[in-house]
C-alpha cells in the first residue's frame, strides 16, 4: 500500500507530464526557433543551475533529518542509561529516579512528538529534566556505589539537556525562503525551457518535455515533503524512545 506521500509525488510527476504534453501540442511547430549555439550553452547551464540548487536543498533536507534521528537514538539510549544507573542509588532514591525516567519517556512519546510534528515544543519536558537533575544533585551518597550512581546520573542528565535542545532546534528547521525560492524559479525555468525554445510536433521531443518537466515536478514536491525532519515520508520517529519505554514499563 503507497502512502499519501508517494501518492502526491506520482501525482504531481503525472499531472505536470499532462500539462506539458498539452502546452506542446498547442505551440508545435510555431514561431522561430533561436540558433542552436543559444540552445546549446543555455541548456546545460540552466540544468546545471537548477541541479545545484535542487542538490543544495535535498543535502541540506538530508543532514536535518539525519542530526534529529541521531538525536532521538541517543536520548533513548541516555534515558536507558539513567534509569539503570539509578540502581546504585539507595532504594527510595532510586525508586524516585526511576519513576520520573519513565514519566520523562512518556512525555518524550505522548507530548513532544506531536507538538515537534507542528514544527513547536514547550517546556514541559524541560522542567521534569530540570526537577530530577536538582533532585539528583540534591543527592548526599553515603558510599561508593551511591557517588558513582550520582555522578553517572548527572552526565545522562546533562546528555539528555543538550540532546532535547537539540529536538526543539530541528523541530523549528526549514529551508531558507530564498533558497525554496531558488528551488521553484529554477524548476519553472527548467520545465518550461523546451517550450520557451521551440519544441516539434515529434513523440520523441513531446515524450521527453512531459518526462522533464514531470521529474521537475517531483523533485519540488520533494523538496517540500523533506522540509521538516518530524513531517513527512522520513520523518523521524519516536520509535527508539517507545522501545526503551516499553523495556522500562515491563516486568
Amino acid at each position: 500500500m503507497l502512502s499519501s506521500e508517494t501518492w502526491i509525488v506520482l501525482r504531481t510527476g503525472a499531472v505536470c507530464a499532462l500539462l506539458a504534453v498539452i502546452v506542446a501540442r498547442i505551440i508545435a511547430d510555431r514561431g522561430g526557433k533561436p540558433e542552436d549555439v543559444t540552445i546549446g550553452f543555455l541548456g546545460p547551464s540552466l540544468a546545471a543551475l537548477y541541479l545545484l540548487v535542487l542538490a543544495v536543498s535535498l543535502a541540506t533536507e538530508w543532514q536535518t533529518i539525519g542530526d534529529a534521528s541521531q538525536a532521538a537514538t541517543n536520548e533513548a539510549s541516555a534515558v536507558r542509561e539513567l534509569y539503570w544507573t539509578a540502581a546504585g542509588l539507595p532504594a527510595g532514591q532510586q525508586a524516585f529516579v526511576q519513576e520520573h525516567v519513565r514519566a520523562y519517556a512518556t512525555t518524550v512519546v505522548d507530548h513532544d512528538w506531536p507538538e515537534m510534528r507542528r514544527g513547536t515544543l514547550d517546556d514541559a519536558s524541560e522542567q521534569q529534566l530540570i526537577g530530577l537533575n536538582n533532585y539528583v544533585l540534591r543527592i548526599n551518597p553515603q558510599d561508593a556505589a551511591a557517588t558513582t550512581a550520582q555522578l553517572q546520573a548527572s552526565g545522562q542528565l546533562g546528555t539528555l539537556f543538550s540532546v532535547r535542545d537539540q529536538r526543539e532546534d530541528d523541530a523549528k528547521q526549514r529551508l531558507p525562503t530564498g533558497l525554496l525560492a531558488g528551488v521553484i524559479a529554477t524548476s519553472l525555468v527548467v520545465a518550461s525551457f523546451p517550450f520557451a525554445c521551440g519544441i516539434s510536433s515529434a513523440r520523441a521531443s513531446v515524450a521527453l518535455a512531459a518526462v522533464q518537466a514531470a521529474m521537475v515536478g517531483i523533485g519540488i514536491v520533494v523538496v517540500f515533503q523533506l522540509n521538516h525532519a518530524y513531517t513527512g515520508p522520513l520523518a523521524v520517529s519516536p520509535s527508539a524512545m517507545q522501545s526503551v519505554l516499553q523495556q522500562l514499563s515491563g516486568p
